[in-house]
């Protein structure tokens, strides 16, 4: 059975343009021209009759502009993937049309293969969605209902630097609370550039911003099509996968996502970005905990001691943000190569949650095959010591029991879950 070809639309006002782009796509036997539109709202038109897989817009026409009718195809077409053009390449003209909807930006004239990858990518992403939205519109929709008796838990893991271990100690804690027969979500809070799903060797269809986009009207069928599945049963929502992806996800509307799914699992653990904003300090507002993950390093004391000052401004209670010390060499502690774990406690005030030890071996092991540390040698360290932190912080959070929301349909507010950055730097 011979391949389905990938159904194109080009719209610019210039015919040169056109036929350039046409003649460039027939060399290819999967693709086919299925029309060519000199306008923004002719493009429209016929992207509504002709049900393209791709729409090939420049950005600058005279009747609509290509940002206007990507924002109408977005709404009227959402199955289709627009590719924006333009000769400029500025990064304002990038973040303008990925922001309208386009799944990506090529910059004219585009390079051949450039131009053959661009679409055969976006029209597999667009496949995979359609697929993804079409099962879930044959189920009976069943809103997010909050459970009368449930006691859901957020952990917030959290380092002020790159390179600290961070995406290591929350798949590694979520896959150790999964251990313990609770209902466990990792997700990825960086939204560029988060690793969570190399780190467990995930390749998902669909990410968080498929569910930002039914936030305000959010059903358990499309969560569950959109959640990967580990091999543990971890559940995991994954960042975008491309770093402009992440202008599709609007930061305000993540804490109220997260709120939203905390009626379907114990404990939601979430691998937070390094920045401090307004999106993570919603983040940290709705978390029982806040692992705050240092190395023993000078750099790693300066900025945690800026952190947990800015924390505590928060009024938070102190059990809630802890210290978690990852790669701690007694050796190097003993001979004054690394700072001392007496030295953090002292200076940030706490006394360390979990000291994790150095095994660079060990961890590399499990980073490059994609599997969690605590996968292999689980009565060796690092993977003892990740176990025994996930214990820990079980039986820290268990006696603890929180007022039973009503057991009724999820409301979307009328605002977003406010933060507390305005106290902190001033209103805006």
């Amino acid at each position: 059975m011979a391949e389905k070809k990938i159904k194109i639309l080009i719209v610019d006002d210039i015919p040169e343009a056109r036929e350039r782009l046409q003649k460039l796509l027939a060399f290819e036997p999967d693709f086919e021209v299925v029309g060519m539109a000199s306008g923004g709202r002719e493009g429209i038109r016929l992207a509504i009759e002709l049900q393209p897989d791709i729409v090939l817009m420049d950005i600058n026409m005279p009747d609509i502009d290509g940002i206007t009718a990507a924002t109408e195809l977005r709404r009227n077409v959402p199955t289709v993937g627009v590719i924006m053009m333009s000769v400029q390449g500025e990064a304002e003209y990038i973040r303008r049309a990925l922001q309208a909807g386009a799944r990506d930006f090529l910059t004219k004239p585009p390079p051949t293969e450039e131009l053959y990858a661009t679409v055969r990518r976006v029209a597999e992403d667009m496949r995979s969605l359609a697929v993804l939205v079409s099962s879930e519109d044959k189920k009976e929709k069943k809103k997010l209902e909050v459970e009368a008796d449930h006691v859901s838990h957020v952990i917030a893991v959290y380092s002020p630097q790159g390179g600290a271990g961070k995406t290591t100690i929350a798949t590694n804690l979520a896959a150790a609370l999964k251990r313990e027969g609770v209902r466990v979500l990792l997700v990825d809070c960086d939204l560029q550039f988060g690793d969570v799903g190399v780190f467990l060797n995930l390749k998902p269809q669909a990410t968080i911003v498929e569910l930002i986009r039914s936030v305000d009207d959010l059903d358990l069928d499309l969560v569950n099509g959109v959640l990967v599945t580990h091999d543990s049963g971890l559940r995991v929502l994954a960042a975008p996968v491309r770093p402009e992806d992440a202008e599709y996800v609007p930061t305000a509307k993540v804490p109220l996502l997260i709120e939203k799914l905390r009626s379907q699992f114990d404990f939601i653990v979430l691998d937070m970005n390094t920045r401090i904003d307004e999106m993570a300090l919603a983040l940290f507002d709705m978390a029982s905990r806040i692992l705050l993950v240092l190395n023993p390093t000078l750099p790693a004391l300066k900025n945690g001691l800026a952190a947990i000052t800015l924390l505590d401004s928060l009024e938070y209670p102190q059990e809630k943000t802890q210290l978690v010390l990852n790669r701690v060499t007694p050796e190097l502690e003993r001979s004054k190569v690394a700072i001392a774990v007496s030295v953090f406690e002292q200076k940030l005030r706490r006394k360390a949650f979990a000291i994790i030890p150095m095994d660079e071996k060990r961890v590399l092991y499990a980073v490059n095959r994609g599997i969690s540390v605590i996968a292999k040698d689980r009565n060796q360290s690092p993977a003892r010591d990740l176990i025994t932190m996930a214990d820990a912080l079980i039986q820290d959070l268990a006696p603890r029991q929180e007022a039973p929301a009503s057991s009724q349909q999820l409301q979307t507010p009328d605002k977003p879950p406010a933060s507390r950055l305005g106290r902190l730097f001033g209103s805006r």
